[in-house]
């Protein structure tokens, strides 16, 4: 039996990451040490949602954006998260990080 359902992911991902151009952009343009990340909302491959953009401190290695060193991260994703439900997607998951999201929806809805 086919599956009338459609599933979206929540990711975080680096300004630019999809595309070099838009991380040569991304990185010209920032502020020193400072690196835009974004959620996003991918179905398949494809991302069909972004967020707001937000700084995160470049480091070495990587680790986690928290709320305490990247002031603005619970609003990008609430604001990306109010506009995947608007499109009629449900909550289905939640995994280990704040982001870490799954939604689901019939397919007729598209």
């Amino acid at each position: 039996m086919p599956d009338d359902n459609e599933t979206l992911r929540v990711e975080l991902e680096e300004v630019g990451a999809r595309h070099w151009w838009a991380a040569l952009f991304a990185t010209l343009s920032s502020q020193s040490g400072n690196a835009y990340m974004r959620f996003v909302g991918v179905v398949g491959e494809e991302p069909r949602y972004r967020g707001p953009t937000f700084p995160v401190p470049r480091g070495w290695g990587y680790e986690s954006p928290r709320e305490e060193w990247v002031p603005g991260l619970h609003e990008s994703l609430a604001e990306l998260q109010q506009r995947i439900e608007d499109d009629g997607w449900t909550q289905v998951g939640h995994g280990t990080e704040l982001w870490d999201l799954t939604y689901r929806r019939p397919l007729r809805m598209r």
